[in-house]
């Protein structure tokens, strides 16, 4: 009886890891859309608007795009397809096994939602990061401040590679199929991912020219404000 509880536990836990994996981007997207409510954050109405219109609009021009140009090269091949199935679905249809992959009836081209919408989000936080260590002291900021926003600074970029790293390993080491049945798959996708790694730069580049003290996502920036940066001011988006 004892062994059967341990395996129920065990089977629980994995299906948690697993939805939990497999729904990230959800998460992440709807957690900035309630910082964006709850605090007119620039920084997270930025992520949200990535990750809810802009990665998807992304992804799906390069799917067609992939699709097309593969199937003119090279005719009924799988080398630019995913694995099809519940488990590589954001969103779950129904309840399936959760190591399904039918491989004889690949699903959509690379790349995936999922690895485009994580990207974009890691590739936006260590922008902010490094923009935000490389930031020097505003005049009048206690020297204390800058030394403790450096540090801080420092945390958040180990943290958010870590991160990335054990995400993207679990991705591809419980849900490989979902990011490319043959090699050439797993090279369309990361080359997508890094594009989108890319646009997350570019909206933090947005954030940080509007000027708007909410575009330091973690906080950071505000620990070297002098006081008389904490007055309201307008937000105006400049070109340079």
């Amino acid at each position: 009886m004892a062994a059967g509880v341990v395996s129920q536990s065990l089977g629980g836990l994995k299906e948690y890891v697993y939805r939990g994996l497999q729904q990230l981007p959800i998460v992440l997207a709807s957690t900035s859309l309630i910082y964006t409510v709850a605090t007119g954050s620039l920084a997270h109405l930025n992520i949200f608007a990535g990750m809810a219109f802009i990665i998807p609009i992304v992804t799906v021009i390069l799917q067609q795009l992939i699709a097309l140009l593969c199937n003119l090269a090279v005719p009924n091949s799988i080398f630019w397809k995913r694995g099809s199935g519940d488990t590589c679905n954001m969103i779950v249809s129904g309840k399936q096994d959760l190591t399904y992959f039918d491989k004889s009836a690949p699903g959509g081209a690379v790349p995936s939602f999922w690895i485009m919408e994580v990207s974009f989000f890691i590739g936006y936080c260590i922008s902010n990061a490094v923009d935000s260590l490389l930031t020097p002291a505003a005049q009048g900021s206690s020297d204390i401040n800058h030394e403790k926003r450096n540090t801080h600074a420092i945390i958040v970029i180990v943290t958010t590679v870590i991160f990335s790293v054990l995400v993207l390993g679990m991705r591809l080491y419980f849900m490989r199929s979902c990011e490319g049945i043959h090699w050439g798959g797993f090279v369309l996708s990361f080359l997508g991912a890094a594009g989108a790694a890319g646009i997350g730069y570019g909206m933090y580049d947005l954030s940080r020219k509007c000027g708007a003290r909410s575009s330091d996502l973690f906080g950071v920036l505000s620990q070297i404000l002098p006081p008389s940066a904490t007055s309201p001011h307008p937000v105006v988006c400049s070109a340079s």
